[in-house]
């Protein structure tokens, strides 16, 4: 069981599949919950859904690349629950297309929305956590940053999470704080066809898609205090899948 009760928790990309199941753990769990999105709508309905379970949580609807809005978000979370203990990077755009159709519109995108907000955000939090010698720092990514065809500009901008990771990690060993990654594999979410969902299956060791549930549990264990001596690592919730690929990493 997580150990997270009371931490302060900032949770991105919150209204999403696997955002939600992360912040519905963590709350569930005791953690103060931090949803941070565009969409006002959907992150007021994933607030109220877990307040009115108990939970504790507030929204923060935010540009995650606007340096002021971030510093805003900060002093609001600070002034209203506390100093931040937790920040869980969930950003994901994918634009599947071979690399020599990618326009360099497209390959921008792809960083300024997996890889740019990750950095911004963790450049502005964890220097905080550094001072108080605490902190859990998980950043989602994708099995498919080891390299899928189709998925140049994608698996490009979910590879910089990696090295990203192992540099925080070493920046910051000796104040207390983790950095992690969590790399999701094939996820069962909302929208995808049963040929989609069985072609992917075949793919995977354990012959079953991924749930956002999944993903949780793992962004659970490093986020917690049950996890001190573990930094710098990527973990993969993928059901075996990786396992096809040859890695020296």
């Amino acid at each position: 069981m997580e150990k997270v009760k009371n931490r302060v928790a900032v949770i991105t990309g919150a209204t999403d599949e696997i955002g939600s199941a992360v912040c519905r753990r963590l709350a569930g769990k005791g953690a103060i919950v931090v949803a941070v999105d565009t969409d006002r709508e959907k992150i007021d309905a994933l607030v109220a859904e877990i307040t009115a379970g108990d939970g504790r949580a507030m929204a923060a609807v935010i540009d995650p690349t606007n340096g002021e809005q971030i510093k805003k978000m900060i002093a609001d979370v600070i002034d209203k629950a506390g100093p931040i203990d937790i920040l869980v990077n969930n950003f994901d755009y994918l634009d599947e297309k071979l690399v020599d159709v990618v326009s360099d519109e497209q390959w921008h995108r792809a960083f300024e929305q997996n890889a740019d907000p990750i950095f911004f955000l963790t450049r502005a939090i964890l220097p905080d956590m550094k001072t108080r010698k605490y902190g859990r720092v998980i950043n989602i990514s994708s099995l498919s940053y080891l390299g899928f065809q189709g998925l140049s500009s994608y698996a490009a901008a979910k590879s910089a999470l990696f090295g990203l990771t192992r540099s925080l990690a070493l920046e910051s060993a000796r104040n207390g704080v983790t950095v992690n990654c969590v790399a999701k594999g094939d996820m069962a979410t909302a929208g995808m066809d049963e040929a989609t969902i069985e072609k992917c299956i075949k793919a995977i060791p354990v012959r079953r898609m991924g749930k956002p549930e999944d993903v949780a549990k793992a962004v659970g264990f490093f986020a917690s205090d049950r996890s001190p001596y573990v930094t710098g690592q990527t973990f993969f919730v993928c059901g075996g899948k990786s396992i096809h690929f040859s890695m020296s990493i």
